[in-house]
């Protein structure tokens, strides 16, 4: 395969800086010119292009056949590059969330062992994290052919002897900068996993590998299609069918159209509209890069230091629970289930059942951390001392309330009642059915009792007809 950064012909006079829009008006005025230029021709010197024979060219089915084979050219290569695009982002993505997980999983894998090693754990975590991020930045950089740089998190809180290496393996071996820094993480989990830093069995540790690799299969997807271009003769030709058709399209139209104005629109726009397309198929074929049009991968960077300072985190070790608040009936969580916005059930001993429903207020309030105060309740006011009874004594520091009571159990035979109607509701409803369907039954029987009836007669009939026709001697 021809390597190549753009379409040599298209090159050949023009440039490539500039977005799409200017790169095409740089064929499209031109072409445009010239239709006019060729209108004056003909007012200025009066029969030359007929004597030329310029003007035979114009239903000439040279035109329709380039056209045609430009525009099935140019939808075949604007397929492919869309679907090089396509399958660029996704390859990011999945590479991310590979990669992501693998730390993910690394650092819930070392919440058993934070107890009794705090400072291994810690140690781990952090070398980890800054390992991946170097990591995911660095093949970021390479799919782009390190066109761009990209920040990681605090390289330089790795240790001197792992930033020398990194150095000389590239700088020295021309040795893969990701590879090495996959083996350096790889090597880091399993001194974890024989340390007892890592608290896991074996085949569910598996897992941090799989993930490692099959992010790694996605990078050298992603380096595909940077290393595998759009094919070199279907470039060429598409570039040589453009230029012959910015030099026919003025001859044709204005042979056809006499108005300079209309003549310039009608060449104008079918040449930029193809080559635009031409343009943006190209740009499309590479995404990854630093043109307007290719992917962000500087977000893409941002977007994982931003997943792995998570894992850092301080409360990144909380397991949830539930709160006094919670509902541990299955019927009472049934109800609140059914309710619909805006409504409460009327047996919520909270009379609050959605999130929703909770105001910042609601979680500030004082003596909230260890009951529940409903909000069907109201809390009296305080009222101020009237001038004719002295003012009471300043009261006792507020305790924290007592947590309320737990909700009663749902009453037994309450339920037993609404289960019974329930099931008397479904027995009335299955016994409609069966009325039904016995009415139906009985329209058939009547139905079928007519037929055989008509039957018999038409026996009779038949028989009847037979005797009168051959009468027996």
């Amino acid at each position: 395969m021809i390597a190549y950064e753009e379409d040599w012909l298209l090159l050949l006079l023009f440039q490539k800086d500039g977005s799409v829009a200017i790169r095409a008006c740089w064929f499209a005025v031109p072409a445009a010119t010239i239709g006019v230029l060729m209108l004056y021709c003909d007012e200025w010197f009066p029969g030359l292009r007929e004597d030329l024979g310029l003007l035979d060219i114009s239903g000439s089915q040279i035109w329709n056949a380039s056209t045609a084979v430009l525009a099935s050219l140019l939808s075949f290569r604007t397929g492919q590059g869309f679907a090089r695009f396509w399958e660029g982002t996704g390859l990011l993505h999945q590479m991310r969330g590979e990669w992501f997980d693998t730390v993910s999983n690394c650092v819930t894998f070392s919440i058993a062992a934070k107890h009794t090693k705090p400072k291994e754990v810690t140690e781990f975590r952090h070398t980890l994290v800054r390992l991946m991020s170097l990591c995911h930045g660095s093949s970021l950089e390479e799919i782009a052919g390190d066109a761009i740089k990209l920040d990681s998190i605090d390289v330089f809180g790795l240790d001197d002897g792992t930033l020398s290496h990194l150095r000389e393996c590239h700088d020295v071996h021309g040795f893969n900068k990701v590879e090495v820094m996959l083996h350096l993480i790889q090597s880091l989990i399993t001194r974890a996993l024989d340390d007892g830093v890592m608290k896991v069995p074996p085949p569910i540790a598996s897992r941090v590998y799989q993930t490692i690799s099959r992010g790694f299969v996605n990078l050298l997807n992603a380096k595909k299609i940077t290393d595998t271009r759009f094919p070199f003769p279907y470039a060429q030709l598409i570039s040589f069918l453009l230029f012959l058709h910015c030099v026919l399209t003025p001859m044709i139209i204005s042979g056809v159209i006499k108005s300079k104005v209309l003549c310039a629109v009608f060449i104008f726009i079918p040449i930029f509209g193809m080559v635009s397309l031409n343009f943006i198929a190209s740009e499309l074929e590479n995404p990854f890069g630093t043109d307007d049009n290719d992917l962000p991968l500087a977000h893409f960077q941002e977007e994982m230091n931003s997943c792995l300072m998570m894992l850092l985190h301080t409360n990144t070790d909380m397991i949830a629970t539930t709160s006094s608040r919670c509902i541990t009936d299955f019927y009472d969580l049934l109800k609140t289930m059914k309710v619909t916005s805006g409504e409460e059930p009327a047996d919520d001993p909270s009379g609050l059942c959605r999130l929703s429903q909770f105001t910042p207020d609601f979680f500030l309030e004082e003596g909230q951390s260890e009951g529940l105060v409903p909000s069907g309740e109201e809390v009296p006011e305080p009222t101020s001392p009237t001038p004719a009874q002295p003012a009471a004594p300043a009261p006792a520091p507020s305790q924290p309330l007592p947590p309320p009571p737990p909700p009663p159990p749902p009453d037994s035979q309450s339920r037993l009642v609404s289960n019974m109607e329930d099931f008397s509701t479904s027995l009335q409803k299955w016994t409609r059915l069966l009325d039904a369907n016995t009415t139906q039954m009985a329209h058939s029987f009547d139905g079928l009792h007519a037929q055989s009836v008509n039957l018999v007669g038409l026996l009779k009939l038949g028989a009847g007809w037979e005797a009168a026709v051959n009468p027996v001697p």
